[in-house]
């Protein structure tokens, strides 16, 4: 008797602040072809505080693949696509391809540019860690939290449907009345700080198919630096929207990830 056909797992990784959950309707429609694994919440576990360049963030992800027994689809988005490609330069083995939405992955000057900053202290002004400082983070109700959100340039562009997603997974209700986000923001500022600045040679090192989905509009992938990780032999497709594509343009995203695993797994040439 034949064997049922078991999905390929997909393991997908958050950006800094958005857990797991927040991607509900985006990730939802991809059950279909794939085993989904959200990660929900990394940097919050104590064996793995956030430390030097995400190294120990890399360990947190790689021991959340322990409890696969096959090689996985790694998709992540910003921070959790660095994480991904991080794990599967540690452990290609456990990886079948990595799938990057928009990383903020520093190569080049970038990266040495990074380096400078942290060591002469001005880190928060190149990353997003000082406008996260001091970030509203508690609301008398859910409600009041989405008129907030909606005013908020980060969010303006979500799906209706996104932003609940953000809302519903990302607070949890307090005993004495309101909502708080369950993503602690001080944690949030100490990613952002520590934003790796030693994976320029990542792509050269990777052994596994690389992909990098990057929004059209990204303040983050600039044409340059998508031209610098093509002359560096990883595959680029553009989507429509800024950084938080997976949020404003759901259906766009999803087909763009399909259209790139498939080539990824298919064994193109990065």
């Amino acid at each position: 008797m034949p064997q049922p056909v078991t999905a390929t797992p997909l393991v997908f990784a958050h950006a800094n602040g958005f857990p797991g959950r927040s991607y509900r309707s985006f990730l939802a429609p991809l059950e279909a072809r794939f085993d989904m694994h959200p990660v929900e919440q990394l940097g919050h576990h104590p064996d793995f505080p956030v430390g030097h360049n995400w190294l120990a963030l890399r360990d947190e992800l790689l021991e959340q693949l322990q409890a696969f027994s096959e090689p996985v689809i790694g998709v992540g988005h910003s921070m959790g696509g660095v994480l991904t490609a991080m794990a599967a330069e540690q452990a290609p083995e456990r990886f079948r391809c990595v799938v990057m939405l928009d990383p903020p992955l520093m190569l080049g000057v970038d990266a040495m540019a990074m380096k400078l900053a942290k060591r002469l202290g001005f880190v928060d002004r190149v990353t997003p860690a000082g406008r996260t400082l001091g970030r509203r983070s508690r609301w008398s109700d859910r409600s009041a939290m989405r008129d907030y959100l909606r005013r908020r340039s980060l969010f303006r562009r979500f799906t209706d449907q996104a932003l609940d997603d953000y809302i519903e997974g990302g607070t949890r209700e307090l005993e004495e009345g309101g909502v708080v986000l369950r993503y602690d923001p001080d944690i949030e500022v100490d990613i952002f700080r520590h934003l790796p600045d030693h994976l320029n040679a990542l792509p050269e090192r990777a052994r596994v198919p690389l992909g990098v989905l990057a929004g059209d509009e990204s303040d983050l992938l600039t044409s340059r630096r998508r031209r610098r990780l093509r002359r560096r032999g990883v595959r680029v497709a553009e989507v429509p929207g800024g950084h938080m594509f997976p949020m404003e343009h759901p259906e766009a995203t999803r087909e763009a990830l399909l259209a790139m695993l498939d080539t990824l797994l298919d064994g193109g040439e990065r």
